[in-house]
């Protein structure tokens, strides 16, 4: 696979943009495709962050044009085209699907077009629109797209970062093992404070974080990112610091080590809060810019940040002090935060989104409508028929158990399945004669888990696919009623459903084929057993 990423980033700008591209093309390159960055990559944290993708990453300058027609030539020849970026004019799907442009002849692929969105923020038509805010996967797609992948679950980051990510054995995310870990250090020893106000610090938020910080009164060891406008302030505040320390330091590229040893970071609430997500690191967070409101809300919605104000409410510098003080001399409280912000982000949005685009670029398609497949709820008197398919041995070969069930066994199963809220049962029907099943498992508020069985005298006939779908239209309706715990206002008609799933073994190329043509893209890699996991939004 050929791929262009298109983002700028550096001093003035910003560097959120940048980051999270040098997240897909650190993935992406790991696994042998070309990828070359078309944009401006500025200041010495970008350029030594570019640099340690290695040389499958190709640096082209800065576009000479964003005009889509322009764009569109540029990314001529490449399987896709990757835009994290803002202020791009409209048109550049359309500009990308004119055969005039290709090069190659107008038989020739058009490139898949991929767009990063920060909720309505940088949402233009593509092929795929992923928006990594959390809980965006409740949301309608900002922009129309074949696919759209929503939530915490796309936020890519890097490897110096997810590397550091710790869970406990039961696979909760957790800090305790690393070092720095919430609440490690001797009771009445010094706390470790990293301030880090984004890669540019729009609006100089920095001194008033460290002026927090000294009004705590704590004695505290502050380490404070500081860019050309706030490097003189902070050096001032530095000078004059009583208790503990303050060291003022320039943007590194190994940042993520010094998030894992601190005690607590205060950080905008930009790409940073996702790296400390990953890592499951306490934080305290400010909104500094209006783009960062979502993802600030979400945080405290979540319990996995201490809010110090946004651009709606103007931060008062007691109120953030006090706030600062509570947070620093409360240990179990800094490790509940760490223990939230490690539920938010698991750390394989680079992974996913890779995996997406092969799957793209290979041939998966959007999703399909149900044709000529009814579905209807399992009811005591489809027993027996539902137990002889599942004891199929064609069923029971791509099965997580391949032992035969005893009747016994399925007379119970089914009984207590049909009275579960979390487990819907479903037959499949085409002009009333049964050709299959749909369960759905409630795996998390507003995620269901599918299994589809086909019956033996309906393989080959096509229906699996019309099947999935009428299962989840079924669901789609069902769900709000259902599920009170689950928010309304899920994208098109799917309110109470934030995504569908499927878990697939890998020896399992027909259940595969029927995902990826049915609108769903990779999840999770293969876990021990053989089985991956895809997603449908």
């Amino acid at each position: 696979m050929r791929l262009l990423l298109r983002c700028d980033g550096g001093p003035g700008i910003g560097v959120g943009h940048v980051v999270r591209s040098l997240a897909l093309a650190e993935e992406a390159t790991a696994r042998g495709h070309e990828v070359a960055l078309l944009g401006r990559v500025e200041g010495p944290f970008l350029t030594t962050l570019a640099a340690s993708v290695g040389p499958g990453l190709s640096l082209l300058g800065p576009s000479p044009s964003d005009q889509p027609a322009d764009l569109a030539r540029a990314a001529a020849g490449y399987d896709v085209l990757h835009v994290d970026h803002y202020d791009l004019p409209e048109g550049l799907l359309g500009a990308l699907q004119r055969p005039t442009l290709r090069p190659d002849g107008p038989d020739s692929p058009a490139p898949v077009l991929s767009t990063m969105a920060d909720g309505t923020f940088g949402a233009r038509a593509a092929d795929l629109v992923v928006d990594p805010t959390v809980d965006a996967q409740w949301s309608d797609p900002p922009a129309p797209a074949r696919w759209y992948l929503g939530g915490g679950r796309y936020v890519a980051l890097r490897r110096s970062v997810t590397s550091l990510r710790s869970v406990d054995p039961t696979g909760e995310p957790s800090g305790a093992q690393a070092p720095g870990a919430p609440g490690s250090r001797a009771a009445g020893s010094t706390q470790r404070v990293l301030v880090v106000m984004g890669g540019v610090d729009p609006t100089g938020a920095a001194p008033r974080v460290v002026d927090a910080l000294a009004a705590t009164g704590l004695e505290l060891d502050v380490v404070v990112v500081a860019n050309e406008q706030t490097r003189s302030p902070l050096s001032a505040r530095a000078d004059d610091w009583r208790h503990g320390t303050l060291t003022v330091t320039d943007p590194v590229a190994d940042l993520p080590r010094e998030m894992a040893t601190a005690d607590l970071v205060v950080t905008a609430a930009g790409t940073s809060v996702w790296e400390l997500c990953a890592m499951a690191r306490p934080m305290a967070v400010l909104a500094v810019v209006d783009n960062q409101v979502p993802g600030y809300l979400a945080l405290l919605r979540a319990g996995a940040a201490v809010g110090l104000g946004s651009p709606t409410e103007v931060p008062d510098p007691a109120a953030m002090a006090g706030a600062l003080t509570a947070v620093l001399t409360d240990a179990t409280a800094r490790r509940d935060l760490a223990t939230a912000a490690g539920r938010m982000v698991d750390g394989l949005g680079a992974w996913r989104l890779v995996s997406s685009l092969e799957e793209v670029v290979g041939g998966a398609r959007a999703s399909r409508g149900p044709g000529e497949v009814s579905v209807r709820a399992a009811t005591p008197a489809d027993a027996e028929l539902l137990w002889h398919w599942r004891n199929d041995p064609a069923t029971r070969e791509n099965s997580r158990s391949h032992e035969p069930v005893p009747l016994e066994s399925h007379l119970a199963w089914l009984e207590a399945s049909l009275a579960r809220a979390d487990r819907h049962l479903l037959v499949g029907e085409v002009a009333g004669r049964p050709v299959g099943t749909v369960r759905w498992d409630r795996e998390a508020t507003g995620e269901w888990e599918v299994s589809i069985t086909v019956a033996p005298d309906s393989r080959g006939r096509g229906v699996a696919g019309g099947l999935l779908a009428a299962g989840e239209v079924w669901l789609s309706h069902e769900a709000t009623r259902e599920d009170p715990a689950a928010p309304s206002g899920g994208p098109g008609d799917r309110a109470g459903v934030a995504a569908y799933l499927a878990a697939v073994h890998t020896a399992n190329a027909a259940s595969r084929r029927l995902f990826l043509g049915s609108g769903y893209l990779p999840d999770r890699p293969a876990d021990a057993d053989g089985f991956e996991r895809f997603v449908k939004f």
